[in-house]
């Protein structure tokens, strides 16, 4: 027993003593990451208590720790929302959409700036796509209704082709085209940023590799199906098991911000925010949320067992 101990106390003073010397070694790599750890803590870790009023009456008077606990009743209540099975299959359409289109986009994107030769040229490419990204989602929606205005570009480019007598349309108003649009301004607004990843990724593959299927007269297709893509599929199954995790999840600024009164296309998130937040039924809310957070951990965790034992490839 006390051999037992006197082992344990070095053991313990070895690790720390690995530990202080691994922070003094990376100190500016912590330091970097320093904002980032303070901000998730206080954005997603600090707020985690809030989760307990899905288990109660929430009065925001008597506060988190003084309202009245009611169990399970909430989640019983989310079965009662209207239009819920609704919003559920709207939300599982446009994840499943986004996934099967937004998905590869940034990957083609990557693959097409690398081969790129003229450095200038390559570098105001990946600027100009990487730019929609630092825009806020309502400034998207913004600039979306401003060209699809019936007196926005798009209307006076049909006017000049097809004569003045031309009637204007009213594109936004439009049940069909609402999916599309939404589609459409999700891949513009992030296909750029989404390259960064797989090009540092394409950057790393052994460049040996590249000349000796160039020796064996493979062409850059054939470079591409059995080089790149394969260098790529670590990356690629990882960035796709956490985007698994979204899909009942849904963007709700850019689907409320595009909503209005033509247009009949409700999701997970409007739901919670119409039959919750604006009718003051916050622990309704919570717990449509604190689901939705269960499933999308589920669904990481089914997709990762799948993963490791298809392909080898796990996020643990």
């Amino acid at each position: 027993m006390l051999k037992t101990i006197a082992t344990q106390v070095p053991v313990k003073k070895t690790v720390r003593a690995r530990v202080f010397k691994n922070i003094q070694t990376n100190m500016f790599g912590y330091l970097l990451m320093l904002p980032s750890i303070v901000l998730t803590f206080i954005f997603s870790y600090l707020p985690m208590p809030g989760l307990l009023s899905a288990f109660q009456d929430y009065n925001m008077f008597a506060g988190l720790w003084k309202s009245d606990w009611v169990g399970l009743v909430h989640f019983k209540e989310i079965f009662q929302i209207p239009m819920l099975w609704g919003s559920i299959i709207n939300t599982l359409k446009l994840s499943v959409l986004t996934i099967l289109v937004g998905f590869p986009a940034p990957i083609l994107l990557a693959l097409m700036i690398n081969e790129l030769k003229n450095g200038l040229y390559k570098r105001s490419v990946q600027t100009l796509t990487y730019l929609p990204h630092f825009l806020s989602w309502i400034a998207v929606v913004g600039l979306c209704y401003s060209f699809f205005d019936s007196y926005g570009p798009l209307n006076d480019l049909r006017v000049a082709v097809l004569g003045p007598d031309t009637e204007r349309e009213m594109f936004l108003s439009q049940q069909g085209l609402f999916l599309p649009l939404l589609l459409l301004l999700s891949v513009w607004k992030e296909v750029g940023w989404g390259t960064i990843v797989y090009l540092a990724t394409i950057t790393s593959i052994d460049p040996h590799l590249y000349e000796a299927a160039k020796m064996d007269g493979a062409n850059r297709f054939k470079q591409h199906l059995h080089i790149t893509l394969p260098g790529l599929k670590q990356t690629t199954i990882l960035l796709l098991l956490f985007t698994l995790g979204t899909l009942f999840a849904s963007n709700f600024e850019l689907v409320y911000g595009m909503q209005n009164a033509f247009i009949n296309f409700d999701v997970i998130a409007t739901v919670i925010f119409s039959s919750g937040i604006q009718q003051g039924s916050y622990s309704l809310a919570t717990a449509v949320g604190f689901a939705q957070g269960l499933v999308a951990l589920l669904l990481i965790i089914i997709a990762n067992k799948i993963s490791k034992k298809i392909s080898g490839v796990s996020i643990w």
